[in-house]
């Protein structure tokens, strides 16, 4: 998949119905190899199927999703599920297991070597190194997040897709995820209703609304207040 260096996504008139409800239409987006595009819209907009579709989680209708310009859209090897990274309101971790088993598993599907090394260390990061023994059905929400913020990182992906990673978050893990997001040595696609925050990390935001990309632009000379009445213009 290209030279190894980190890659960028690309999608292509990317459409997706249900039935009569078209929940994308005609998509075209670029997130730069390395940059961080935040994508806001509101309940219904399609910002999760979009993130669905390049994670592999949901079959495009129509349309075509690059990674670093090789189509993916319908042949995905084992490789690739490697190099991305989700973290969602859904936290993919089995409730029965412990929060080390849960990671252990998850470790040896990447086929990390040195995963308990690395289990070892992103539970440290995350704050959870001393419940790792507790069965996931035991923990708080918040606790849940972090512990499905470790195993998306578990196996260092190029491409980190984050679906509303901000709900349920206490304050000290919130500060862990905007240090972790601020190292920038990946291709982040953020979606997010938090405003502020999208916009304080991100290189890039872009407003879906209604299956469509209505609004797109960098962050560098863009303030919150601006961006917030542009946000009330294109998303009602």
């Amino acid at each position: 998949m290209g030279n190894g260096s980190i890659p960028g996504i690309g999608v292509r008139q990317l459409t997706k119905t249900y039935g009569r409800f078209r929940a994308l239409h005609r998509v075209d987006l670029d997130v730069a190899p390395g940059s961080f595009l935040a994508l806001f819209g509101p309940n219904g907009a399609g910002k999760s199927t979009l993130l669905g579709i390049i994670a592999g989680l949901v079959r495009p209708s129509r349309g075509q999703v690059f990674l670093d310009g090789e189509e993916i859209t319908k042949d995905r090897d084992e490789s690739l599920g490697q190099r991305i990274g989700v973290l969602s309101y859904q936290t993919y971790l089995y409730d029965e297991l412990t929060v080390l088993e849960n990671l252990r598993f998850y470790g040896k599907l990447y086929g990390i070597d040195n995963h308990r090394e690395r289990i070892e260390e992103l539970l440290d990061t995350v704050g959870m190194a001393s419940r790792s023994g507790s069965p996931v059905r035991t923990l708080s929400r918040g606790m849940r997040q972090r512990v499905a913020l470790a195993r998306a990182l578990l196996h260092d992906p190029d491409i980190l897709l984050l679906d509303e990673p901000y709900s349920g978050l206490d304050q000290d893990a919130l500060a862990i995820l905007k240090t972790i997001l601020a190292e920038r040595n990946k291709t982040i696609l953020l979606v997010t209703h938090d405003l502020a925050r999208g916009l304080e990390s991100a290189d890039r935001v872009a407003i879906l609304n209604r299956g469509r990309l209505v609004f797109e632009s960098g962050t560098r000379d863009l303030s919150q207040v601006e961006f917030e009445r542009i946000y009330r213009d294109h998303a009602s």
